[in-house]
């Protein structure tokens, strides 16, 4: 049977934000927190941090000590974290680290999920409000965003409004969290027509190949 990802999910507090992590450190710290609330029985390997949050080596590991430092880890790899429980926190799909997003991307999705209607499962914080949040420039949030939107992690509705004198002016853009079964599925399916392109274009050569070689 195909497995529901929609339930596979970790929490994270809502105060996460008020951390200033950058988003190497937040997708570090983030990944962990998956494997600890998973209960992983192995130990996390350096190849595998750096696959899961798409980062080399050098910035995994400094990730590591500056949050260790900063008492956000043991030296173990344990999360220090606000207990969940008896606070506010939001999700995030345990999907997310095997869909090859990025560091940047991931940051910028987790807030939005933070300020996600449970709802309606939309959001409309600014470019602004998101670029102070995860401690990126507005361009480059607009950049992870466009890279949600075509990925299928989210939607986005332009919106507008209508003020006292009848002038009309661009709104907030209206996010919607799309399901993660969705993503995961246009995920390998996008995989699975590279793979198509690539064997056809191996199979074209071939052929081309050997019609050039002498009888």
């Amino acid at each position: 049977m195909k497995r529901d990802v929609s339930k596979y999910r970790f929490a994270l507090p809502n105060d996460i934000w008020t951390r200033t992590l950058k988003p190497p450190a937040f997708a570090v710290l983030a990944y962990l927190q998956y494997r600890h609330c998973r209960k992983f029985s192995s130990v996390i390997t350096l190849e595998e941090l750096t696959e899961r949050t798409r980062m080399s080596a050098e910035m995994a590991k400094a990730c590591v000590e500056s949050l260790i430092n900063h008492k956000l880890l043991t030296v173990e790899l344990v999360p220090i974290l606000p207990n969940i429980k008896g606070g506010k926190f939001f999700t995030v799909p345990d999907e997310v680290f095997y869909l090859r997003l990025g560091h940047g991307a991931i940051m910028v999705y987790a807030y939005l999920l933070c300020c996600e209607d449970r709802r309606s499962h939309q959001c409309h914080p600014i470019y602004k409000t998101i670029s102070t949040a995860v401690g990126l420039s507005i361009n480059t949030v607009m950049k992870h965003i466009n890279k949600l939107a075509e990925r299928q992690f989210i939607s986005v509705e332009r919106t507008s409004y209508i003020d006292n004198n009848g002038m009309k002016w661009n709104g907030n853009n209206l996010y919607t969290i799309l399901p993660i079964q969705q993503v995961v599925d246009a995920f390998y399916q996008q995989q699975l027509d590279r793979l198509e392109n690539t064997a056809e274009r191996q199979r074209v050569t071939k052929l081309l190949r050997e019609q050039e070689s002498p009888a």
